[in-house]
Formats: structure tokens, sequence, C-alpha cells
């Protein structure tokens, strides 16, 4: 069997390390249909193209032509296998290849200031005697490079999410910095082995290094950027639906009430002047008290939240026990308070509601605890809650759309000077919210 030359080792240890770089952004994303028989495709695919490349002697031209096909394979590869837009592919694709040229410097740098031999190379054609050290050597680069990209920055992209950066021009001058970077490093290199000068090789290989870190965090940094813009258009557009939904709750709770009380009235004036049925008397009072029998908080907002989700948790046999000081909760705005006790409501109900009928209980308490109010809630659950930044993360498969109610009422916690914390053990959800008491502070500054 014939031995590989050098060139013909990096091609294909190259096309290797690339690959698995950029399943360091791709592994976590949604995949297609059939996902492994397409990576075997493509993996074939990826050893036919390597090998269409001549062994020919190492030029900076033919190694920048033959670095940039590598790049284009991995952005179609990554559309061939991933249920991503094109979009997508180039962002994953540019941060793969930035990873893989991070590892490709630091193994650079160490083996030449080391003074290993540098088996693992592409400046010439002659065969390849690989030394185990060296390729141990090789082999704990990549993978502690890898490893510290992958926590950094990989580990940010949530299955489900759009990874792709809207900005068609920021994502093109990304990727030309990347053709830039692959051309300006071939000739680098180029030189480096035609006459090496330490301090040309390590000024040359410093500012490649920290081209390729400055590629990740931009790409990186305008992604997290254009997420959190979305979530935060998201939340808004919710406050928005909560502001028109309290007013129209609050409008028809008020109409009932008068109902209420104007058929009390008339249910007393009949039972003095005919001879009804008593019975049936006391069934119609006893429908007419569902509504006088809510909990009165001393916060008309919060009564109509408690009103409003009272009514849903009788229907369903779930049992809401308070202890309610309203009054203490008069600093904040009514669409703040319905937004905050509606979310923190929904999210106990859906977790009770597919229990058995007797592990349906809410517990809810606001009251003041010296300078603090204390805002707690208590439920049971049934299987296994998962938390990311100290917030539960939603159980529906679609991130995109649910789980920003726990992010609007972290939001409305912080607006107020509050914090917001959740724990979850022993089959109980608890959650606790902490403001600052008002009343509290404003009668230490009158004494």
């Amino acid at each position: 069997m014939p031995s590989l030359s050098y060139l013909t080792l990096y091609k294909y240890v190259s096309m290797a390390a690339l690959l698995i770089s950029n399943s360091l952004f791709l592994f976590r994303l949604q995949r297609k249909p059939r996902f492994a028989l397409r990576l075997a495709l493509c993996a074939l695919g990826a050893f036919v193209l390597v090998s269409l490349f001549p062994p020919v002697r190492y030029t900076a031209i033919t190694v920048s032509i033959m670095f940039g096909c590598f790049f284009l394979f991995s952005v179609l590869m990554a559309r061939i296998c991933y249920d991503i837009d094109w979009k997508s592919c180039l962002l994953c694709a540019v941060a793969g290849y930035s990873a893989q040229h991070i590892a490709s410097i630091f193994y650079s740098l160490i083996t030449t200031l080391g003074g290993f031999e540098v088996s693992i190379s592409f400046y010439s054609n002659e065969a390849a005697e690989l030394d185990v050290f060296t390729v141990l050597i090789f082999l704990q680069v990549y993978a502690l490079v890898y490893w510290g990209i992958y926590q950094i920055f990989a580990k940010k992209i949530r299955g489900g999410e759009n990874i792709a950066i809207k900005s068609p021009l920021l994502l093109g001058l990304a990727s030309l910095l990347l053709l830039v970077e692959i051309v300006l490093n071939a000739f680098v290199v180029y030189h480096q082995y035609d006459n090496l000068d330490l301090t040309y090789f390590l000024c040359a290989s410093l500012t490649n290094l920290l081209c390729s870190i400055c590629i990740l965090i931009m790409l990186f940094g305008l992604l997290m950027r254009e997420t959190l813009e979305e979530e935060l258009e998201v939340v808004n557009h919710m406050w928005r639906q909560e502001r028109r939904q309290f007013y129209i709750a609050k409008e028809t709770i008020d109409m009932i009430n008068i109902k209420c009380h104007d058929m009390k009235h008339q249910i007393h004036a009949l039972r003095k002047s005919l001879s009804p049925d008593p019975e049936a008397l006391r069934e119609i009072e006893k429908s007419i008290d569902i509504y006088s029998s809510i909990v009165k908080t001393g916060n008309s907002t919060l009564d109509i939240i408690l009103a409003e989700k009272s009514f849903y948790c009788q229907r369903n046999d779930i049992t809401i026990n308070c202890i309610i000081d309203g009054e203490q909760l008069n600093f904040m705005n009514d669409v703040d308070i319905y937004s905050l006790f509606g979310n923190l409501l929904d999210n106990a109900i859906n977790s009770v509601i597919q229990l058995e009928p007797e592990r349906r209980v809410i517990s809810l308490s606001v009251k003041a605890r010296g300078k603090l109010l204390v805002i707690n809630s208590h439920n049971y659950f049934d299987g296994e809650v998962r938390m990311e930044n100290g917030l539960p993360l939603t159980s529906n498969p679609d991130h995109r759309v649910h789980g920003f109610g726990v992010k609007s009422m972290s939001l409305i916690a912080r607006k107020y000077g509050g914090t917001i914390s959740f724990d979850a053990r022993d089959h109980v959800f608890e959650l606790n919210i902490l403001f600052p008491n008002r009343e509290s502070a404003a009668e230490e500054g009158a004494s």
C-alpha cells in the first residue's frame, strides 16, 4: 500500500477537522429526515472532493482554492443534512471554519515554539512519517480549542431557534473577511515554510488568530442581539395584547357585578311579592354568588385576574388558595399586574391540569415582610423541569412561540427593582418574586 504524502494527508485531516468544527454549531438544530443516510452520503462526497485535488507541490494559490472549495462544501452539507435556510448554513459554515482555523493556528504556534517536528503539514509531497507524539499534540490542541469554542459560542445555539442573521450585508461582510483570511493565511504559511522568521511568524499568526476570534465574536454578537430584539418584540406584543385583554376583562367583570347586584334585588322583591319555589330561588342565588364570592384582595386589577382564572379553575376542579394583601401592589401599573399574575397563574394551571384532581392545587400569597414585598406561588407538577440561566425552559417544543411568559415576568420584576427565582423539587414548583417594600421605605423616610 503506497504511503501518503504530507500534502495528501493534510487535505484529509483539514476536511475532517472542518466538518467536526461545523458540527459544533449544527448538531442542536433540526435535522432532516433520514439524517444518517444524508450524513453518510455527504461524508462520501467530502472524500471524493478531497481526492479531486491533485497532490501538487504547495502554493498559496492552490491551497486558497482548495480551502475555498472545502468551505463551500461545508455550506452545502449543512443544507443537505439540516432543516435550516441558506443564511443559517452560511453562518454555521463561517463559524465552523473560524473555529478550525483557530485550532490550526494554536497547533502551529505550539509545534513551532516548542521545537516539535511538524509531521502533519502540507509543505511537501514527501512521504508522511507520522510521529505519535506530534499526532497526540494535534489531537489534544484541536480537542481543547473546539471544547472552548463550544462553551463560549456554540452552546448559545438552541434547537428550534432561528439562528440566521437578518442583515445579508453583515453576513456577507463576515464571509468576505473569511475569504480574505483564507487567502492571506495561505500566503503567510507559504512564506513561513519558505524562509521561517520567528518574529514574522508570530506577528502573522497572532493577527490571523485575532481575525478569526473577531469573526466569531461579531457573528454571535449580532446573533444574540437579533435574538434579544425578536424576544423583546414578542414580549411587547404580548403586553399590548394583555393590555387590551385587561380592559375587556375589566368591563366584563364590572358589567357582571352590576347585573348580579340588580338580580339579587329583583329576587328579594319576587320573594316578598309572590310565592315562588324557595328551592329554585336558592339555586338562582347560588349561581349568582359565584361572582360575588370572588376574593377581594384590595387591588381591583388583581381581583379581575383572579376572577377570570377562578371561573376556569372551578370548571376544571382546580383549587386556588390565596393569602393576598393587594394594597401592597398599588405601586405597580395595572397592565403590569395583569400580565405578571396572568402569566404566573397560566403557568401553574397548565402544570396542575394534567394531574389527578386531588393534586390540582395552586397556592398564591402576596404579603410584606419587613422591607420586602414577597410574591410566592406553589403548585404540584409531574415530570422534569429543566432550567437555563435560572429560568425554567418551556415544555412546548416550539421555543420560538412559547416560553415568553417567564421572560415577561422577569422583565416586570426588573422594571420595579425586584428579583424573580424558580425552584422545582419533590414534584413541587415554587416561584418567588421579591420587590422593595415601597410603603415600608416611605414610612422610614417619614420618620
